[in-house]
């Protein structure tokens, strides 16, 4: 087998690349194409280049808003043949999604067919549907011939396809964008066209106006199919001044009543992009919920949310249909529920209220992609409306200057016709004797040779006069526009006007505060003890005052410990990885059998395991340490996350594991630490910091290279009770008050010395 050279003899060692090098350049191609070429929208005309391709190729078919629709697969086949050579399929997607009104807030493709619907289903094949575009797409295409912008060449150099298209609105935010690009992303939501104009026309005569003067006009997103954005004032403050966030949504209703005294409640709204179909099959998982994969049968937590909505819910329908795009219909289990509380458990439990997220990305007027604020999105697109309208005057201009060149020629050939017409009858080259004999240009010359009979009639240089005097009026108007930025200014102002009351329509979504819902199963405050065994199997047995001894474990399991805790408390499960798990005390098994291992309640991230775990009241403090010295406080309703899947709070480096946690009370002031060695070390709790979010935290103890932290126990006046292996294995058990204590006091950080007696593996346990 002949062998690859990839580096021939003779070649300069400059030429040879490593493949690392191509790898990373070859990539950072890809993400740029990607970037640029085919997920991000155009901060100018708000369209990627899939859709503008779309649009001009329609807009040169002559598919105007008046026109006779064509098949989909016929547009689809001039823009994969002339503009964008990729997938058929991506293409017609890029079409469909033009043409739906509940995508689009202003849909720029008039489609005729089955184009799909809200619930997910796909529309027909592109040989089944036709498509024309629609009058508002003339926002966008009817300044294309008018010089306003650049051409350039298609892929393969055959024809010219436009750079990008002479939006008069900000198209970027009327309809937004969604997209996932290479280390970017993009989700701009829709809004309402009168808002964004008022707003342009703000932008326009205050370049410096600040966000807050832009909110007072473009109070939020107004979303195709309506509904009700919930957010604070505040929080879509945030979300317009730095680009990003999510804006809270919920969907509206009505409640109907029906005959003796029923009453049924019904959603005519739904949150952006959320389907009747996606409601159903959220409350049929929660009447009707399936065995988590890996788990023998359903959580307590699925029962529990089972049994909340079939107290209140009894059937829901959906009657959507051609008259109401959408109306879902819940019947309550009886007329004496609360309507709010029906209304509380949907939105709580379903997407009947959500979040939307919001990146306001595009690639801004210099290429590049940037998250842009409000003000920074509509400062570019004004500054590229007004270079629109100023090439747009500055093409009519030369427009107009022609004709009255060409005018000024047949003019003065009508003085002269005679002469003229001697010319052209005697001469071998009338178009240079023209030229010679009047002083005429090229132009003028050939427009005369080519004149008609009968333009030379009387009337007709009556008809010269006049045009030529309009001509000159607006040639003297152009020049006068083109002079001065601050009349090109209000020149784009009443265009935005005129378009804004031609194109505007009514705002679709509510805009009213309200606060986010969130249902809370009411559990009675009652005594329990929780007891945790050294594997992590977990109940709860009622009261308190248990003798620990006479519980009982699985084979080959032991005690971890028992906490005297109430039903309203939560559990706490510490993992390898310092993230840290809470379960409501409620949710927790009887102690009748052997209970359940925790990991039964929680989604354990892979590669780790739970090593302890506590259960303590939300204002009960809590020392966390790691083998490697360091540790912070808290209080264990810091701990307390919201999903299965936990949060993580202390930071374990590698190799380190966390500690037991210590709990402890007010007037608990002095902290003990204890190496695997037996060194001890004691200082007040007051030099350690309180980590509300968790974190690393600070050195507990100074550890020698092969020692490591064993344990960490926040005492008061009652000392500590340490026990484990003494001189040659025997065992110790010895209380130390806390005045003994103070003979291994120190500053944080320290070393520590030995126990006396020594100690190894010690356990420590604070006294009473």
């Amino acid at each position: 087998m002949q062998e690859l050279d990839l580096f021939p003899a003779g070649d300069a060692d400059d030429d040879a690349l490593t493949l690392a090098h191509y790898a990373e350049r070859a990539y950072l191609d890809y993400a740029v194409s990607v970037v640029k070429g085919r997920a991000l929208p155009d901060v100018r005309d708000g369209q990627k280049p899939v859709q503008r391709r779309i649009l001009h190729a329609m807009n040169e078919m002559g598919l105007g808003p008046a026109a006779k629709p064509v098949k989909s697969a016929r547009v689809v086949g001039d823009v994969l043949g002339k503009f964008h050579p990729h997938g058929d399929v991506a293409a017609y997607e890029a079409l469909v999604r033009m043409a739906q009104s509940f995508t689009l807030r202003y849909p720029l493709i008039d489609g005729q067919g089955n184009f799909g619907s809200r619930d997910g289903d796909g529309a027909a094949a592109m040989r089944y549907t036709e498509a024309r575009l629609t009058p508002f797409a003339r926002l966008l295409l009817d300044e294309i011939d008018e010089g306003t912008v650049d051409f350039v060449p298609n892929y393969d150099g055959s024809t010219a396809e436009p750079a990008v298209l002479p939006a008069r609105l900000p198209m970027v935010l009327l309809n937004g964008a969604s997209g996932i690009a290479v280390g970017m992303a993009t989700e701009i939501p829709p809004h309402n066209l009168r808002e964004v104009a008022a707003a342009a026309i703000a932008v326009l005569k205050d370049p410096r106006i600040g966000v807050d003067a832009l909110l007072e006009l473009v109070p939020g997103p107004d979303f195709p199919g309506g509904g009700q954005v919930i957010s604070s004032p505040a929080e879509i403050r945030d979300v317009y001044a730095s680009g990003r966030g999510s804006i809270k949504v919920r969907a509206r209703h009505a409640v109907e009543d029906l005959a003796r005294g029923q009453w049924q409640l019904v959603v005519t709204e739904l949150p952006h992009g959320v389907s009747a179909q996606k409601v159903l099959e959220e409350i049929e998982e929660l009447t009707n919920p399936k065995v988590r994969p890996g788990k023998k049968s359903l959580t307590p937590e699925q029962l529990q949310l089972k049994q909340a909505v079939l107290a209140v819910l009894d059937t829901v329908r959906d009657e959507s249909g051609k008259d109401a795009p959408v109306r879902l219909v819940f019947e309550p289990r009886t007329s004496r529920i609360e309507q709010h509380e029906l209304l509380r458990v949907l939105r709580a439990h379903t997407s009947l209220e959500s979040s939307v997220p919001a990146n306001l990305v595009s690639i801004g007027i210099d290429g590049r992609p940037r998250q842009k604020s409000l003000p920074a999105i509509l400062s570019e697109w004004c500054e590229f409306r007004v270079a629109t309208v100023t090439r747009r005057t500055g093409h009519r201009l030369a427009k107009v200057g022609e004709r009255i060149h060409i005018l000024e020629g047949r003019q003065l050939v009508l003085l002269n016709l005679d002469e003229v017409i001697r010319i052209i009858r005697e001469s071998d080259e009338p178009k240079a004797a023209l030229v010679a004999a009047f002083a005429l240009t090229e132009r003028q010359a050939d427009d005369i040779l080519e004149i008609r009979l009968r333009q030379l009639a009387r009337l007709e240089a009556i008809r010269i006069e006049q045009e030529l005097a309009q001509l000159r009026t607006e040639q003297a108007s152009l020049e006068a526009l083109l002079a001065s930025p601050a009349a090109m200014r209000r020149q784009v102002v009443r265009e935005i006007e005129a378009d804004a009351k031609q194109y505007g329509d009514a705002r679709r979504t509510l805009i009213e505060q309200a606060e986010r819902t969130t249902v809370e199963v009411r559990v009675a405050q009652e005594p329990v003890t929780v007891i945790v065994s050294e594997k992590g199997w977990v109940r709860a047995r009622q009261g308190h005052g248990h003798d620990a001894s006479q519980f009982g474990y699985k084979a080959g399991d032991a005690a971890y410990g028992a906490f005297e805790v109430t039903t309203t408390d939560q559990l706490y499960a510490i993992a390898t990885n310092g993230r840290v798990y809470s379960v409501p005390v409620s949710q927790l098994p009887p102690a009748r059998g052997d209970g359940a291992p925790i990991t039964s309640f929680v989604d354990l991230e892979p590669g780790t395991r739970i090593d302890h775990a506590f259960a303590a009241p939300a204002q009960a403090g809590v020392l966390l340490a790691t083998s490697g010295g360091t540790g912070l406080l808290c209080q264990a309703a810091d701990l307390a996350g919201r999903t299965r899947q936990g949060k993580s709070f202390l930071a374990v480096d590698d190799g380190d594991l966390p500690l037991r946690p210590a709990l402890f009370a007010p007037g608990m002031n002095r902290v003990l630490c204890v190496s695997v060695e037996g060194k001890a070390l004691v200082f007040g709790v007051d030099e350690l910091k309180v980590l509300k979010n968790g974190g690393r935290g600070v050195i507990l103890m100074g550890l020698d290279p092969k020692d490591a932290l064993r344990q960490a126990l926040v005492f008061g006046d009652g000392g500590v009770r340490v026990r484990g292996a003494g001189r040659g294995g025997k065992p110790v058990d010895r209380v130390f008050g806390a005045g003994a204590l103070q003979a291994w006091a120190g500053s944080r950080a320290r070393k520590g010395r030995f126990l006396e007696p020594r100690v190894r593996e010690a356990m420590l346990e604070a006294g009473g």
